[in-house]
């Protein structure tokens, strides 16, 4: 049907233009001259009607960002000859701030010419809006869904009269969350936590969660869960933002029962090593009472029946003999015990005054084998000063010991300071640090094969015979537990004939 001739087509677009709830534009391409309905007012607050230099009012306000795209599409448009155009865009308001706005136009050609395009502008901000609060929901769901950790996402329900805190609702839950309890989403989402866990309120769990809403204050703890078979260790972290309660359970069941187990092992080892030092104290008492006897009796029946006994005075002192190598052997499993069980509290100890006292109490023998020691300066380490005592005490007497004959023996202690990274591959101390104290004791003895290296540190090895050289085979194991007890390591060189080097090392944190 025919319109009316009568109704000039400029008036029939503008009542078509009132009818709609976009912004309507007719853009004169020879004039450069654009007209805007009144929803364009209405939409963006700019004022309707027929605008000269229209595309400059219009291109000034579309957002630098997309300023550019929208110039370049449109023109290709109308130079390549295309009727249809269309653009997403922001787009300046009246107030200052920026519109999302679907724009398409056609255009109308005479004689090949572009001469007019029509459009309308649609407000599209809060599809857009909408579109990014589900694009950011979905992105939130994926990466809480990726999450190791079980994570809730809640919202504060106050009381309408006092504003006081009475419950969370759920508004989000990850999956871990529903594996750990073993409820779907869709029993807790909507629902709140004292109803779906009434349970919360009596264990005294809700009253944590309650301050965290009321105060803001992080939330740390660690809980128990059991649920139809579940038996789960967590720790809990919460925090507020406005009226929302973020809260993140990590699994750490497998953690808890490992220290349960370490917890168990150590009131053991507690049991063990206070059976140990009651075995101690029996073998420091009651075992060596007997030896003393058989040595003091032994020493009654050489003086008073000698004579009647006849060559039974050589069995006598060999008996003597074994009771003093008995004796001798319980102290040092007493020592070594003691040192492997005692964790006594590390300070600050001059290595220079352990060493004094050793030498000084090592003064006869020294005497007698008219030994030389010479002792450089030494440091002060972090460690027990008993065990390091025992330390030097061995190392001295074996140099003083194990020396060649008819050669005095001259023994030499140095330290050196020594990074970490410039330690012997062999050198493997118990604690990393980034430096070392190097204390040597070295002499000019008989030395040993290195095939043997790993051997003399065990308890009970030995390399020589007891007729050549006394001993019971714990002294250097001794010095190697006090080293391991220090966060150190011990190791040795030698040739054979021309002395040996002991080198430990201790951290140098004193």
């Amino acid at each position: 049907m025919n319109e009316p001739s009568t109704e000039p087509a400029h008036e029939r677009f503008e009542l078509l233009a009132k009818a709609t709830h976009d912004a309507v534009w007719d853009w004169n391409l020879v004039t450069n001259q654009v007209w805007w309905n009144e929803e364009f007012m209405t939409l963006f607050g700019h004022q309707s009607g027929l605008i000269e230099d229209g595309t400059t009012f219009w291109v000034d306000k579309i957002h630098p960002a997309d300023h550019q795209r929208v110039h370049d599409t449109i023109y290709k448009a109308i130079n390549e000859g295309q009727t249809n155009w269309s653009d997403e865009y922001r787009f300046l308001k009246a107030d200052g701030s920026y519109a999302y706005v679907n724009d398409r136009g056609y255009t109308l050609f005479q004689d090949g010419r572009a001469i007019r395009m029509v459009g309308a502008m649609q407000d599209i901000t809060q599809q857009v809006a909408n579109l990014a609060r589900q694009q950011q929901a979905e992105q939130l769901k994926f990466v809480t869904d990726s999450a190791l950790t079980a994570i809730g996402l809640y919202s504060i329900i106050r009381d309408k009269d006092t504003g006081e805190v009475i419950d969370l609702r759920y508004e989000l839950i990850n999956q871990m969350a529903q594996r750990m309890t073993g409820r779907p989403a869709s029993d807790l989402i909507g629902r709140t936590m004292l109803a779906v866990f009434p349970g919360t309120a009596l264990s005294g769990i809700w009253q944590q969660y309650k301050e965290l809403a009321t105060t803001g204050v992080p939330l740390h703890y660690q809980n128990h869960y059991t649920y139809e078979g579940y038996d789960l260790w967590y720790q809990v972290q919460g925090v507020r933002h406005g009226d929302w309660i973020v809260l993140s359970f990590l699994d750490i069941t497998e953690l808890k029962k490992t220290q349960l187990q370490l917890e168990s092992l150590n009131r053991d080892l507690v049991r063990s090593n206070q059976s140990l030092q009651q075995f101690a104290y029996i073998a420091s008492h009651d075992l060596q009472e007997p030896l003393r006897k058989i040595q003091s009796f032994g020493d009654i029946l050489k003086s008073s029946y000698a004579n009647q006994l006849g060559d039974g005075v050589g069995h006598l002192e060999r008996m003597q003999s074994a009771a003093s190598r008995m004796s001798g052997l319980i102290k040092d499993l007493l020592n070594f015990s003691r040192i492997s069980t005692q964790h006594d509290k590390l300070v600050p100890v001059s290595l220079e005054q352990v060493v004094e006292r050793v030498l000084d109490d090592l003064a006869l023998p020294i005497q007698e084998k008219q030994a030389s020691v010479q002792v450089e300066s030494l440091p002060m380490v972090s460690g027990d000063e008993l065990q390091l005592q025992q330390l030097f005490q061995n190392l001295l007497s074996n140099a003083l010991k194990f020396n060649r004959p008819a050669v005095s023996p001259v023994i030499r202690i140095s330290a050196q300071l020594i990074a970490s990274v410039d330690l012997p591959d062999s050198v493997k101390p118990v604690r990393q640090v980034s430096a070392y104290h190097r204390i040597s004791v070295s002499d000019n003895g008989i030395g040993f094969d290195e095939q043997y290296l790993e051997r003399i540190f065990q308890v009970f090895q030995r390399l020589h015979t007891r007729s050549q050289y006394a001993g019971t085979g714990i002294g250097l194991a001794i010095c190697e537990k006090v080293a391991t007890n220090h966060g150190g390591a011990i190791t040795a060189s030698s040739t054979m004939g021309e002395g040996a080097t002991f080198d430990v090392y201790l951290p140098a944190d004193a």
